[in-house]
């Protein structure tokens, strides 16, 4: 624990996080711009993995000096790889394609909520009751995103589709998240993070292969800078700052973050994008949010009242 609590103040990690929940709010815009300038959002995908992937590899070979992991242990990382950087990523960028960047972000904010669904299911933890309402609020809140009117869903629209997807594979990578724990009890994040990504562009490429003949006519500069920055800022960047907050910080404080990102993204992508959150939209947003908090916190909220029990203990 002496490694999480290194500064007490505001200090240099925080500002490396909110220049990173920047980076992050703004890849949402970045990837609406870049997706249209390739074959598919697969390709972009793809080759923004492949990318990571290298990078994760380097990085962990200059920090750790070895990538070994064991063979029970690769094959566990090889299923992660597959829910958490093919399913979760082949859903959120076909998704993105079709919803808007703010609404992608706060359907991705619920995770938190999901991750404490996940873990009650699978037995990890109990959930105290303030969590149970938060869950009950977040989820009002994401219908209220996915409404987007007050006259409801509407099942026909493109939007929703979006949404659906990106909901999905959000619970993907809820699952990635979950079941990651044992393995991080006995490597690094980084190295779980390298050998996942690179499970999981393999599994990409059957799908973004058939599609790859359009990078041979040449694309615009600003195809490849929107890659660039998806690959560089977004994924490797943004991990190793991300994970050296919880390390230096510890979890709850850098966690915070988190809620900053989806409010950032739909600031971002008005002024980039000009994308507008209609009244019911900004209300979801508000009340995904609070659910969020209530989830994680409220059990500081409103602590359990202890009842004595019958043997004195």
């Amino acid at each position: 624990m002496k490694n999480e609590v290194q500064e007490a103040g505001l200090g240099m990690t925080d500002l490396l996080m909110l220049m990173t929940v920047v980076i992050w709010a703004l890849n949402f815009s970045v990837l609406k711009l870049g997706l249209p300038l390739f074959s598919s959002p697969h390709v972009f995908n793809f080759l923004r993995l492949a990318g990571a992937t290298a990078i994760l590899f380097a990085v962990l070979r200059w920090r750790e000096g070895s990538a070994a992991v064991s063979r029970p242990d690769l094959l566990r990382l090889a299923v992660l790889g597959v829910m958490g950087n093919f399913l979760y990523q082949a859903l959120f960028i076909q998704g993105l394609k079709w919803t808007s960047a703010s609404n992608a972000s706060f359907i991705l904010a619920t995770t938190p909520v999901l991750i404490a669904l996940l873990s009650l299911i699978f037995k990890h933890e109990k959930l105290h009751a303030a969590a149970w309402a938060g869950i009950v609020i977040s989820f009002s809140g994401l219908y209220l995103i996915i409404a987007r009117q007050p006259g409801g869903v509407s099942l026909g629209g493109q939007g929703l589709r979006g949404d659906v997807l990106v909901f999905v594979g959000n619970i993907f990578w809820t699952l990635y998240t979950v079941f990651s724990r044992p393995l991080l009890q006995r490597m690094s994040p980084l190295k779980l993070t390298a050998w996942t990504m690179a499970s999981g562009t393999l599994a990409y490429l059957p799908l973004a292969a058939p599609e790859m003949s359009g990078l041979r006519r040449g694309l615009p500069a600003g195809a490849w800078a929107a890659l660039a920055y998806s690959t560089v800022f977004a994924i490797v960047i943004g991990f190793v700052i991300w994970y050296s907050s919880v390390r230096r910080v510890g979890n709850s404080r850098t966690a915070i973050y988190g809620n900053v990102t989806p409010v950032l993204t739909a600031v971002s992508a008005h002024f980039i994008l000009g994308e507008r959150l209609s009244g019911f939209q900004a209300l979801g947003a508000a009340v995904i949010l609070a659910g969020v908090t209530l989830t994680r916190s409220g059990h500081r909220l409103f602590p359990r009242t202890k009842i004595p029990s019958s043997n004195g203990a």
